[in-house]
């Protein structure tokens, strides 16, 4: 990636350029992990941090949006209409929200996808090293049938071009 970004990332992802178009990459390639962090002294009176801002996702997973929706979702329907019911906004309050056990059940989803993740893509055991094949086998069936499926689409609609004119030519 780092000696030839524009063919590794066409060969990675063929159906990019058709996406993209032709492109260049004028700069230095920088690539670093994802960093994985919970917050720290959160329980703040007043305040309260959601979705990435409490903890981080690992953009691969895809949990981020349902992290960032179940906590607004908890705060707007449970917690901020019992906070109005009586004055102040102590810790509190606050820490009902932490302690939730709708976010906190969302947030250790989010984690535990993320750590495993990581697992797949890095850990050396047997058993992570047979989750990578398994899943580069599945990825490369699914290239495969779509490669053949459309092949096959193709040779039915060249073959429906060819029909039709000489249709035609019988009437």
């Amino acid at each position: 990636m780092r000696q030839a970004p524009e063919q590794t990332l066409n060969a990675s992802l063929p159906r990019l350029r058709k996406l993209t178009g032709d492109f260049k990459v004028t700069g230095e390639m920088k690539i670093r992990p994802a960093d994985l962090y919970v917050s720290t002294g959160y329980r703040q009176p007043g305040v309260v941090l959601v979705g990435d801002a409490f903890a981080t996702t690992c953009p691969v997973t895809g949990t981020g949006t349902d992290k960032v929706f179940t906590d607004v979702s908890q705060l707007c329907n449970v917690h901020v209409p019992n906070w109005l019911s009586s004055d102040g906004m102590g810790e509190d309050k606050i820490a009902a929200f932490y302690d939730d056990p709708v976010k906190q059940e969302c947030d250790a989803w989010s984690a535990a996808k993320a750590w495993n993740f990581r697992s797949v893509t890095m850990d050396d055991g047997v058993w992570w090293r047979a989750q990578r094949s398994a899943r580069f086998a599945a990825g490369l069936g699914a290239g495969t049938l779509r490669k053949l499926r459309n092949r096959f689409a193709a040779g039915s609609r060249a073959a429906d071009r060819q029909a039709r004119p000489a249709l035609g030519r019988l009437v």
